[in-house]
């Protein structure tokens, strides 16, 4: 099944990569904005979904204590142990957070595209779930791709390569180049099968850690067509 195989590719993928996510520490500046728009809620519950190696939690740690992490890679929830011994992170996924009671948080948050991860009904659940466990006013912020992006239907986004007259660090960085496209070339050519399209949305394989991963792209710009439930939808263009 189509969404048995996203899990596998994708679950391998954020297994293998808690290093490159574990020395960030700081929102982007598209997150920080979309926080900007969120009212009241300072020292209320806040659930960081796909919390990944933490580079969330001690910004939305600012906003309120209670806090809770969650991510469905074993290796993702123990790297944020290791670092915030004394915080609460729970191995799970965000398809199933029947643990919590209606009207648990007062803010969700689901950052770096992390609701793409998964197919159509996965991201329909997700949804829904967030939605039942929102308290009154609360707030869902996340990030997510759409159709109209300009690297929806490119075949193959070739690897940065940036010139350096030190012949030491060009060699570095020409290996590496070389390595990225060999990995890139190898998990398009493995991947791009799997891709599905529909007038609504489409299943691809993104160029997100060089090809290694398969991501749900929206027909429209604002999703909230997805979940009526939800209102005063607001967008934040990435800055």
């Amino acid at each position: 099944m189509l969404n048995e195989k996203i899990d596998r590719i994708n679950k391998k993928t954020m297994c293998n990569s808690v290093g490159h996510y574990a020395w960030k520490d700081a929102l982007t500046r598209a997150e920080a904005a979309a926080l900007e728009h969120v009212e009241g809620a300072e020292g209320k519950p806040i659930l960081d979904l796909g919390v990944g190696a933490g580079r969330t939690v001690a910004p939305l740690r600012q906003i309120s204590e209670n806090y809770t992490g969650m991510d469905y890679v074993c290796e993702m929830v123990t790297e944020c142990q290791r670092k915030f011994p004394d915080v609460r992170f729970e191995h799970g996924d965000a398809r199933d957070l029947s643990r919590y009671e209606d009207g648990s948080f007062y803010l969700v948050m689901f950052s770096l595209n992390g609701i793409s991860m998964v197919d159509h009904q996965g991201r329909m659940k997700i949804l829904k779930e967030v939605y039942r466990i929102l308290a009154p006013g609360g707030s869902f912020l996340f990030s997510t791709y759409n159709q109209h992006n300009g690297e929806y239907q490119k075949l193959l986004h070739f690897p940065d390569l940036d010139f350096s007259w030190n012949p030491l660090k060009m060699f570095v960085r020409s290996a590496r180049f070389g390595s990225d496209l060999t990995a890139s070339v190898v998990n398009r050519y493995r991947f791009k099968k799997h891709e599905k399209h529909t007038p609504e949305y489409s299943i691809v394989n993104d160029r997100c850690h060089n090809y290694a991963t398969m991501l749900y792209y929206y027909e429209s710009v604002i999703p909230e067509r997805q979940n009526p439930h939800f209102t005063d939808m607001t967008r934040q263009e990435p800055l």
